[in-house]
């Protein structure tokens, strides 16, 4: 029962003097009457209570226990009501399977039901006790928002960031800023896919060719390799995350808008299915719907071709990468706030996986796995790499394995982007629960082509360095003391996607973690 009830102990949290000075002594004790615990009151956030206690300052989940005592703050706890919306797919299958592993996270239960059409999650607590009704509000990504502007919803998903009318909109209706940290969550990571008909016989389609056949220039598939027939096209609704991320990853940038006889779908399933049973179909679908078609790999301007795989999508290498969103207002019910930090745990991040979505959760890929690197550094390109800074660079990857975490910056800047923020953290927590002596971490850094080699490999070693600062100041005191950071700068050697366009460009700023054994030998 300790395990459950206690997420985190810590020696060292630090808290305001105010806070400090107004601790009192509080009794929480379990929900099923098998532990009490006794300390100062220091913090309660809504959905957790700090507590210092003769061990250490502890952590324990609101929803597990009562307390007792004059400093108890008010919780608030009569039953409440509030909607999830957005994506289909996200919320009545993604976010359904989550809220009822959330109801066992606590201890109690999840059930599912229908009220005038409506799908509801029921949620109660070890004791059977009635904390919350969940409504499942599916449509598409703009749906999601809107509902939550209109005050129907307390919690937007989405397959694409919100858009600049949107946050106008939350602000005016005093959401504050829903992109700010507090509000804003990338939970998971998806992969928009090009799909055919399993009879089609093309495995590939260049990248700069996806606009010229969604908008009808290439209008024969005889035109990019394949028999002497129409090319059907199939999309969602221009409304939708899909077609919002596509358009600004492909039809955007050169101008593009979608052929006359293009079929729109409101839904993944929908189009999935038509696109399966047609020859000469093509489609733009996610990677977690793609079922039974086939889905195509994506070659660059350059040559390099990317598989849509979960390795290359968390690394954010696969050209169609999106992010998956979470969205809530200024404020929100205590039982949503709890279930979003449920959102980072590993139980939730494997759901996410075994539904088709890519987690959040790190994967290593050993050195004889990253051939991509390898036939990018030597394919036709103008960066300027030599044979002894490739064979520098194949020294030091030798013997190490290659972490899904990746950190991105903007053109030209040191500044890390959302996901890195997060990804800094979730990399600080990871190396603070393992075993770090005699082990590695190299942090490596690249950039695209733009500017003089000289200068590209000073930044790429600057964003580093960088990164390794940002992560140090965000590990726990003392948790890496074993651990030898290295930094290292390769410029722009090491291209993981073509310099031409920006999204390649993009995708070609990174700091890659690696981490290997340290091998001492006799003396």
């Amino acid at each position: 029962m300790l395990n459950r009830v206690l997420k985190t102990t810590s020696g060292a949290l630090m808290l305001s003097v105010a806070t400090m000075a107004n601790a009192e002594t509080v009794q929480l004790n379990s929900l099923d009457g098998g532990m009490t615990l006794t300390g100062e009151l220091i913090d309660f956030d809504g959905a957790n209570y700090e507590l210092r206690t003769v061990v250490g300052t502890i952590t324990v989940d609101a929803f597990k226990v009562e307390c007792i005592g004059e400093a108890c703050p008010s919780r608030n706890e009569g039953p409440v009501e509030y909607g999830i919306s957005g994506s289909s797919r996200l919320v009545d299958v993604l976010f359904a399977d989550l809220t009822t592993q959330f109801g066992e996270e606590i201890g109690g239960t999840a059930l599912r039901s229908e009220e005038e059409g409506v799908d509801k999650l029921l949620l109660r607590n070890e004791l059977g006790e009635f904390l919350a009704e969940v409504s499942l509000m599916g449509g598409d990504s703009a749906d999601g928002i809107k509902q939550l502007v209109d005050g129907n919803s307390a919690l937007a998903v989405t397959t694409r960031p919100a858009q600049p009318d949107e946050l106008a909109s939350a602000s005016q209706a005093g959401l504050g800023d829903i992109t700010s940290s507090e509000n804003e969550k990338i939970f998971a990571l998806d992969g928009l896919v090009v799909i055919t008909s399993q009879s089609n016989q093309l495995r590939a389609v260049a990248e700069q060719d996806l606009a010229r056949i969604f908008s009808g220039a290439i209008s024969n598939w005889s035109q990019i390799g394949g028999p002497d027939a129409p090319i059907q096209l199939y999309m969602r609704v221009p409304e939708s995350g899909t077609a919002l991320v596509f358009n600004d990853l492909i039809m955007n940038p050169v101008g593009a808008t979608y052929a006359s006889d293009t079929s729109f779908f409101e839904t993944d399933t929908e189009l999935v299915a038509a696109v399966a049973s047609d020859p000469l179909g093509i489609g733009i679908t996610s990677l977690a719907s793609a079922d039974e078609a086939k889905v195509l790999a994506i070659r660059g301007v350059c040559g390099i071709q990317v598989p849509a795989t979960p390795f290359t999508i968390k690394t954010e290498e696969y050209p169609l990468s999106r992010r998956l969103y979470a969205y809530t207002g200024k404020t929100a019910p205590a039982q949503l706030n709890r279930f979003m930090q449920f959102l980072e745990s590993e139980k939730a991040q494997e759901t996410i996986d075994a539904s088709g979505f890519v987690s959040l959760g790190e994967s290593l890929q050993g050195p004889n796995e990253q051939g991509l690197r390898y036939l990018g550094a030597v394919m036709p390109t103008d960066a300027e790499v030599t044979l002894k800074q490739l064979q520098e660079m194949s020294a030091e990857l030798s013997g190490a394995d290659r972490s899904s975490i990746t950190f991105r910056f903007a053109f030209g800047s040191s500044r890390l982007d959302t996901r890195a923020q997060d990804d800094i953290r979730r990399l600080a927590s990871l190396l603070a629960k393992e075993e770090t002596t005699n082990k590695e971490l190299l942090l490596i850094g690249y950039t695209d082509s733009v500017g003089a080699g000289g200068s590209n490999r000073s930044l790429s070693q600057q964003r580093a360095k960088q990164v390794s600062n940002a992560l140090l100041q965000a590990a726990p005191t003392n948790s890496l003391d074993g651990l030898t950071i290295r930094t290292l700068g390769y410029g722009e050697i090491s291209p993981l996607s073509c310099n031409d366009t920006e999204n390649g460009r993009r995708i070609n700023r990174r700091v890659e973690v690696w981490l290997r054994d340290v091998v001492t030998t006799s003396q």
